[in-house]
């Protein structure tokens, strides 16, 4: 009978990880915090902390300090080995979570890797690339490198251009702001980055609203610039190019058609495709914080109501439409998160 105050702390361990496990995929399935991270936090704290049980209850004579002996060096071999292991990414995992710097759904580079967080897990985020595939980052890369993160409330998008001595910078800097206005960026500036042995570079940058289209605007600035000087007839070309071409031709500009349709719409589509995951995902937290919001609406209306003492119709019926507000939310969080494991 010495050793069933550690078998009942054994059993009572299994099964408080199996209920966190359900009350992660049952009950707490409308909170607005990571699932799945929540659910390897606190299952790792569950066994940790059985473990400590066991060994409090282990009776006399059992050798209960040489147990906690090797916890400690386990402790301290796992910390001191940290940088190489899947302990660096957990406390990178937790670092990032508490920093906030970004969410699902926002556009991050790191590494060399540009694309929008689908997931961010306690050892790894996952971000959808332009190619629609997924990347992989181990959260300790995550904090030992750079990460650009472009921010909600917009971003500046930018190109550069190489173009010789022979134009004057006065006339091509109303050239490069129309080419951004044309791209659907605002307040556009022009900057001169290099005076090259053959040519000068120009870099012309605006600020873009929407950050869920930064690739396509990328795309469109430059398509811009290209039009906007070859409509002034000026030539976007290499020194090579210009010391071997044809001397009969005395420049190489495209001849432009009469319309020009540049299917903003089309483009707009074909981004939310190659980003679907990530758009599903970026959806599903904005819900998520709204129904947090209304979660504490909510309390502080039952409060107002509890401190009244008296009947308030008001009150009563500003609750009601909170909690209408939020089952409507919890249902369109249950479909969207339905349609991101479908996308998977």
């Amino acid at each position: 009978m010495e050793w069933l105050p550690s078998i009942v702390a054994v059993g009572v361990t299994i099964v408080v990880v199996f209920l966190v496990r359900f009350l992660e995929s049952r009950i707490w399935a409308s909170d607005p915090k990571e699932q799945q991270f929540r659910k390897q936090v606190y299952t790792a704290l569950s066994l940790f902390l059985g473990m400590l049980i066991v060994i409090f209850l282990l009776p006399e004579g059992s050798n209960q300090d040489l147990a906690f002996g090797v916890i400690g060096l386990v402790v301290t071999g796992a910390l001191a080995i940290s940088s190489q292991s899947i302990i660096a990414n957990g406390m990178a995992g937790i670092l990032l979570r508490s920093l906030k710097k970004f969410k699902p759904g926002d556009f991050i580079e790191v590494s060399g890797s540009l694309g929008r967080v689908t997931e961010l897990g306690l050892f790894h985020t996952e971000i959808q690339t332009d190619d629609r595939g997924l990347t992989t980052i181990p959260n300790a890369l995550m904090v030992d490198q750079p990460v650009k993160v472009a921010r909600a409330s917009g971003t500046v998008v930018s190109a550069t251009a190489s173009l010789g001595y022979d134009v004057a910078r006065q006339e091509l800097t109303p050239l490069l702001l129309e080419a951004a206005h044309r791209a659907g960026l605002t307040e556009p500036f022009v900057r001169i980055l290099d005076l090259g042995d053959y040519a000068v570079t120009y870099r012309v940058a605006g600020f873009l609203d929407e950050t869920q289209k930064l690739l396509s605007s990328r795309s469109k600035l430059r398509g811009a610039i290209l039009d906007c000087l070859h409509e002034a007839s000026i030539e976007i070309m290499s020194p090579m190019y210009v010391a071997t071409r044809n001397t009969d031709r005395l420049t190489s500009i495209p001849a432009t058609g009469e319309a020009v349709d540049h299917h903003p719409v089309a483009d707009v589509e074909r981004e939310h495709q190659v980003f679907d995951k990530a758009e599903l995902a970026g959806r599903i937290e904005t819900k998520k914080r709204e129904l947090s919001t209304a979660q504490t609406e909510l309390a502080d209306l039952a409060n107002q109501l509890g401190t009244a003492g008296v009947e308030n119709p008001s009150i009563r019926g500003k609750i009601s439409a909170r909690k209408q507000k939020m089952e409507h939310l919890v249902g369109e969080i249950s479909e969207l998160e339905e349609l991101l494991r479908k996308a998977e």
